[in-house]
């Protein structure tokens, strides 16, 4: 699972996730959708990049 957390470009998830969250927060009806689905958009991205910075530390410390 790490391994193709670790190929995922974060750009891509960036966009696809800014675009699920916005359908989302939308079609809920919300006023400020797109502030919502950015910012959530932002935060799981983070997420992924950290685990994919955990993934290439631990991979790189197994390797030595």
């Amino acid at each position: 699972m790490l391994e193709w957390i670790n190929r995922i470009n974060l750009l891509w998830t960036f966009v696809f996730l800014l675009a699920g969250h916005a359908l989302l927060y939308y079609s809920l009806g919300n006023a400020d959708w797109f502030t919502l689905a950015l910012l959530a958009a932002l935060v799981d991205t983070g997420v992924v990049a950290v685990i994919q910075t955990l993934g290439r530390i631990t991979r790189k410390q197994s390797n030595d």
